[in-house]
């Protein structure tokens, strides 16, 4: 069989969706090898994090000549079809809630991550909101088949979307390999120059994650708990940072910006709780990541944090902030119940098996 991609995400995204991308293809090419790849991308550049050139099984196309001076959305959007139609790919995947707007003679599958654009129009401009959602139901239309990563996203692809419920298929994603292997490093801790007992938090800086909410649970914490907090700074984090300087607690948050992602295994291992107020995932990544490295874990209760943590995380209404404490106090405090949540981990992190989650898509190709 031979696959296309749209691998736009996998070549030029170095978090949630070309990690996403990235994972799939490496392990579509290693575990089904006698199935060709062809992965489509306006650019290419060689990047460690994107090896497939060392893949017999992949190929990777960029524009032809004709093409190659358009702008890249535009080429994905109406031209790329035509590179796809020559080369007789037998399905074509989008990889990221998009397929070309032209016509593909092949079955097409399409996933869809999130639809918080929609969601929470607000934080997105209303040209790129209206464009995503003009994009996103054409997808949605002309897939044969619509993989969501959540229940959550299958619901909102239903609700906002109008997409045929027959055409969905909920495959969850997977995160890293390096996550399930992390260790506590004295070099990443000397790097950052890591507090000695900290709550970790991780993803952007925005409202709808919630940062606030935990930043104001340290005065019914431990005085000797920190907070870290990593993430792309947004125009909240200026409330964030005025909320921590006014109620005096400079010396107990610590804020970080641009972490390369190599360095967060180690960071997660070296955090004493992971505690995710987010209000809205569509998958809520670092819950698994965190879970993976075997950090104790307290997210919300609502949403889809619910999916991805299951027995292993413990749960707080994220408006609540005596909520939040005290769930972050128990993890930091009762052992035993750490413990059992140690063990619901294991059974949880089987349902993200890469190997699982690998064998679902090939399955879909397969049936279409």
């Amino acid at each position: 069989m031979i696959i296309g991609f749209d691998a736009k995400r996998a070549f030029h995204n170095y978090a949630g969706l070309g990690n996403y991308s990235r994972l799939l293809i490496q392990s579509l090419s290693k575990l089904y090898k006698d199935n060709q790849y062809f992965l489509f991308t306006p650019k290419y550049k060689a990047h460690p994090l994107h090896d497939f050139a060392a893949h017999k099984n992949c190929t990777v196309i960029t524009p032809g000549s004709i093409n190659a001076c358009l702008p890249s959305s535009l080429w994905r959007s109406f031209f790329m079809a035509n590179d796809i139609n020559t080369h007789n790919i037998d399905i074509f995947h989008g990889l990221s809630g998009e397929l070309p707007m032209t016509t593909l003679k092949m079955p097409k599958v399409v996933t869809i991550h999130d639809l918080i654009f929609m969601r929470y129009p607000e934080y997105y401009a209303t040209f790129d909101k209206k464009m995503y959602e003009k994009k996103f139901k054409y997808a949605c239309r002309i897939a044969d088949k619509i993989i969501t990563i959540s229940k959550q996203t299958a619901d909102d692809c239903i609700r906002f979307l109008e997409a045929d419920p027959k055409k969905i298929e909920i495959v969850r994603q997977s995160c890293d390999p390096a996550f399930f292997t992390s260790q506590k490093d004295e070099e990443i801790i000397k790097k950052y120059d890591l507090p000695k007992k900290f709550i970790l938090n991780i993803g952007t800086i925005e409202a709808r994650k919630n940062l606030l909410n935990l930043v104001k649970t340290l005065p019914l914490i431990d005085n000797e708990v920190s907070l870290v907090a990593i993430g792309r700074r947004t125009s909240y984090t200026a409330l964030v940072e005025a909320y921590i300087k006014e109620n005096n607690l400079t010396h107990r948050v610590k804020l970080m910006h641009n972490v390369p992602f190599r360095d967060f295994p180690a960071i997660y291992a070296a955090g004493a709780a992971f505690v995710y107020p987010s209000v809205f995932e569509g998958f809520g990544i670092p819950v698994l990541e965190a879970l993976a490295a075997g950090v104790p874990v307290a997210t919300s209760n609502i949403s889809s944090m619910p999916e991805v943590g299951g027995e292993a995380a413990l749960y707080f209404d994220p408006y609540n902030v005596e909520d939040i404490a005290d769930k972050t106090n128990l993890l930091l405090n009762d052992n035993k119940l750490v413990a059992t949540l140690s063990e619901y981990r294991k059974v949880q992190l089987e349902k993200f098996s890469m190997e699982n989650i690998t064998a679902n898509i090939n399955n879909i190709y397969h049936s279409l």
